[in-house]
Formats: C-alpha cells, sequence, structure tokens
C-alpha cells in the first residue's frame, strides 16, 4: 500500500523543531511517525517545497540529516489491494493511533478520521481518485487543500495530532509507556537483566556493552545494538537507547527518555528527546526538553524547567508572541545545528531556532541562525556558509560525508528566518 503522509498549514507554526526537518520525521515517543508509518506501506512524504527539495536532491546519495531513509521499503502490513492512505504529518506516533490506522486499513473501504475539525487520516479508492492522486503526488497543488477534497466517509474514531509546540514533550510523556511495551511485544527485543531490554542482534559485527556496574533502577530500559553505556550509570525506564550511542560514566538518565543514533551523553537528563548526531558530552542537566539532529551542548550546559513561582510556563513563540501553556515543567526546543558554548543557562521554556550558537544566558526566544554569546555581545546572525562549514566539520566526525543539499537547505532556512519572511 501507498502511504502519503503530507504537512498542512499548521506546521509552519509549531516551533524550532519543524524548521530544517519534517514534522512526521521527529521523535514522539520511542519513534518518530515517519519510522511508525512504514509498517503500514511504502511511505512518501510531501513536505514544504524547501523540505522537499532536499530530500529530492539528496536522493539516494546519502541519508538525511535526521537520519532516518529518503523512501521506504518495510512495510509489515499485508497490502491492501486499490487503496491508498493518507495521514496528516502532525500525527502522534502512538500505539493507540497505530491500532486506529490499522482498523481504517483493515475495513477495506474508503473512510475518513477527523481531529477535531482537520483531517487526521484517509483511506480511498486509488481507482476512483486518479487525477487526485496524480495531482498530489506531483506537488503542482497544495497536499492540504486536495486532501479537504476527498469525499470519503466520515469514520467514528479518534486520532491525535501536535497542535502547538507544547504537545511535542506532552505527547511524548503520554506515549513513551505503551510504545516501549509495543516494541518488547514485537520481538525486537530480549530481556538480559530485569528491566534491560537489548535489541536482537541482526547482521551487525558490532555488539552493545552495558558495564556491569551500571544500575537498572527501573525499567523498561531498551538498548540497540552497538551501544556503550559506561560505569556507575544509572538508568531509570521507560527509556530507549539507539544504535551507535556512547553513554559516559556516571551519567543519569531519567524516565521518559529517548537517545538517537551515534550520539554522546554525559551528566543528567530526565524526560527529554534527543535526535541522532546529537552530543551532550559532558556534566550539565538536561530536562523536559527536545534536541535536534547535530545539536552539540558545551560542558556545563544546564536547561531550567521549572519556575522559581512552580507555575505553568509561557512560551515566546517569536520576539512578540506568547503562548501559556499548561505545563509545570518545560526545558527547552532546540532546532537542528545548534551550539552552546561550555556554561551556558537556558531559561524555562527556550524556543532556539535551527543552527543558533549560545553563550551565556540567551534570551527565551532565538530565531535560527542567530548568535547570542554573552557578556554584553551584540547578537549577530551566522552566514550561510559559516554554518555549512562547521556542519561539514561535524559529519566528517561521524563519518558522514556533506552534501550540496545541506548547503541549500541551510540557505533556505536562512531566508525563512529574515524579519520580512
Amino acid at each position: 500500500m501507498d502511504v502519503y503522509v503530507y504537512e498542512d498549514s499548521v506546521v509552519p507554526t509549531l516551533g524550532p523543531l519543524i524548521t530544517a526537518r519534517p514534522a512526521c520525521d521527529i521523535t514522539i515517543g520511542t519513534i518518530a511517525l515517519y519510522e511508525m508509518l512504514t509498517q503500514l506501506g511504502d511511505v512518501q512524504r510531501l513536505l514544504r517545497p524547501y523540505l522537499q527539495h532536499y530530500v529530492n536532491s539528496l536522493g539516494t546519495d546519502r541519508i538525511p540529516h535526521w537520519g532516518s531513509v529518503t523512501t521506504s521499503k518495510c512495510s509489515l502490513q499485508k497490502p491492501v489491494e486499490g487503496y491508498v492512505l493518507f495521514v496528516n504529518a502532525r500525527l502522534v506516533p502512538s500505539r493507540t493511533n497505530l491500532s486506529t490506522l490499522k482498523e481504517l486499513i483493515d475495513r477495506k473501504q474508503s473512510g475518513r478520521i477527523l481531529a477535531g475539525e482537520t483531517l487526521a487520516a484517509a483511506l480511498i479508492e486509488q481507482r476512483n481518485n486518479e487525477v487526485l492522486l496524480e495531482t498530489f503526488v506531483s506537488g503542482k497543488d497544495s497536499s492540504e487543500g486536495l486532501v479537504e477534497e476527498i469525499k470519503a466517509p466520515l469514520i467514528d474514531s479518534e486520532l491525535q495530532l501536535i497542535q502547538s509546540p507544547q504537545d511535542f514533550l506532552t505527547a511524548h510523556e503520554n506515549s513513551i509507556d505503551d510504545m516501549v511495551a509495543l516494541a518488547i511485544d514485537s520481538g525486537q527485543y530480549i530481556e538480559s537483566r530485569p528491566g534491560l531490554f537489548l535489541k536482537r542482534k541482526g547482521d551487525s559485527a558490532t555488539s552493545t556493552v552495558i558495564d556491569d556496574f551500571v544500575s537498572i533502577r527501573s525499567g523498561p530500559v531498551l538498548i540497540d545494538e552497538d551501544v556503550n553505556v559506561g560505569p556507575f550509570c544509572c538508568l531509570d525506564g521507560p527509556l530507549k537507547i539507539c544504535s551507535g550511542t556512547r553513554i559516559h560514566p556516571h551519567s543519569w538518565l531519567g524516565p521518559a527518555t529517548v537517545v538517537g543514533r551515534d550520539c554522546r551523553l554525559a551528566g543528567e537528563v530526565t524526560a527529554s528527546v534527543i535526535e541522532s548526531f546529537s552530543n551532550k558530552a559532558h556534566n550539565g542537566f538536561l530536562g523536559h526538553s527536545h534536541l535536534g539532529s547535530w545539536v552539540n551542548l558545551g560542558a556545563g550546559t544546564i536547561t531550567s524547567n521549572l519556575k522559581v513561582s512552580y507555575g505553568a510556563i509561557r512560551l515566546n513563540l517569536s520576539r512578540n508572541e506568547i503562548l501559556q501553556t499548561d505545563r509545570q515543567f518545560f526545558g527547552t526546543l532546540c532546532g537542528d545545528f545548534s551550539k552552546t558554548a561550555i556554561h551556558t543557562s537556558l531559561p524555562c521554556g527556550a524556543l532556539i531556532g535551527a543552527a543558533a550558537t549560545l553563550a551565556g544566558r540567551p534570551a527565551a526566544f532565538v530565531p535560527s541562525l542567530c548568535s547570542q554569546l554573552g557578556n554584553e555581545s551584540p547578537e549577530t546572525t551566522a552566514t550561510v556558509e559559516q554554518v555549512v562549514t562547521a556542519l561539514g566539520r561535524m559529519m566528517s566526525r561521524r563519518g558522514i560525508q556533506p552534501h550540496p543539499a545541506d548547503s541549500d537547505l541551510i540557505t533556505a532556512i536562512s531566508e525563512l528566518s529574515k524579519p520580512d519572511s
């Protein structure tokens, strides 16, 4: 079955995490929506133009900077001939939502499911919608507008969508228990000691190393292949650590934490997502936060995740727009490619754009490519060349070759970040 995951007009309002990557490639629970949908069919992204250009330009040359694949061919679901599934890219990747999508497919007849008044998913007959599909895939018209033209019967089911930046943290916390259980139930992991589940070995010649002096105080803790956890670490589940990641000695990873592939991690982390290829390699606290890919937190960088008044945290969505959340705990949402210097202190509810550079005590809202270096240094904007040079050096350290598409992506983000954009 062909599955099309599309971005609607709400996606660009969801804060820094979506600036440099598709909404369907943000980890929530234990996986991203794109990865979850590969269980249902061959998934194709329909994205904002500059991201579509990035994915198309990469082709099969290299994985995208967020570490997923550009095309999927790993469906576990028995195909339903003659039907196509549309899914809103803001759908939360949860066990409940996955079950609802499977039920929609198993009906073997056209239907659509709303989240409020917004289309969340639709199954349509291919033969009755050939013109729509051709226009949809060509990208000549708005994917959102075309999806709204779908006339399939309304199904009385519920699906949850991300509505605002705070939902990335809330949805993650609400879904991680079930998603960890789903991974265990799938048979991909084997319990090596109480609470610790190691991924079954595939064709990889590498192996996971868990020091004998690692404490699993509560589970479940999922650990993929080629992970190294040093001595005197404390791991509290639900928790997942993806392949190739290194956890340095004396680290504490608290509940609801997910660490992507090929990361370097130390210090204290709780209730946070760290996307692939990012580093927090030294002491410092990261709590109730979400870091994009190719982020580097300097030694001693800390996040504040609780106000001294214990009140609900406000988000500065821009320099002039404030959102009152219902969350008492909220650390940082940090876009891809951003970096902090040593001893950087990030305030509650910090929204950090892509490719920002920070030091000292930055503001709660930092635009993409912005440099705030503290000590009364003036705020500046990095050039595309500066960002691309630093990214190329970081990628080389992970054995990944820079691609011209990376430069095009940074250029597009730079244009979007201008005040008149």
